[in-house]
């Protein structure tokens, strides 16, 4: 019987050592494992902490260019023409026309076909009562500068759920025991 108490008592020993030597180690990995969290946590902090002011920049952010435009333009319209002007013969017109001539004190009516011939340089009064057909291509070349403001233009929406989002994560890196 004392052999088994012997035995007992070595036993007891042996697992009382091994307890202190497993939690010991325990110990240590925990607190290696809470050093590494806490600089993971401060890396992340950081992280985060430059992503909310890349997001905020990126609200106020403004994009500034030039549009080079080249392109051509179809054009048709009618245009209405009701002006007075006068024009220039520039050769010899030959006129022939029908003419009815009354003769003075009663004399009667002449029938007749009258030829005339205009010489050059002649100046006529003309009046224009007309719709010109207008069809062509008008080229457009210009440099059109553009300044936009991301934020007015659509984008605080996203921003402002971008910066809520990484403030969840804050209030979450926050449950993290740390620095």
């Amino acid at each position: 019987m004392e052999f088994l108490r012997r035995m007992w008592r070595a036993f007891q020993t042996i697992a009382i050592l091994f307890s202190f030597t497993v939690n010991l180690i325990l110990v240590i990995a925990l607190g290696l494992l809470c050093m590494q969290l806490a600089s993971l946590k401060s890396a992340v902090n950081g992280t985060v902490a430059r992503l909310e002011a890349i997001v905020q920049d990126l609200g106020d952010t403004r994009i500034s260019t030039t549009i080079p435009i080249r392109q051509s333009v179809p054009v048709a319209f009618e245009l209405p023409v009701q002006q007075d002007t006068v024009v220039v013969t520039l050769a010899p017109v030959p006129i022939t026309t029908a003419a009815t001539f009354q003769l003075p004190g009663g004399g009667g009516t002449i029938k007749g076909t009258v030829f005339i011939h205009l010489p050059p340089g002649t100046r006529l009064p003309v009046r224009l009562n007309m719709t010109v057909p207008v069809r062509t291509q008008i080229p457009v070349n210009f440099d059109q500068p553009v300044d936009i403001a991301l934020g007015a233009s659509g984008l605080d929406p996203v921003v402002g759920k971008l910066l809520l989002l990484l403030k969840d994560l804050k209030a979450l890196l926050d449950l993290i025991p740390g620095p």
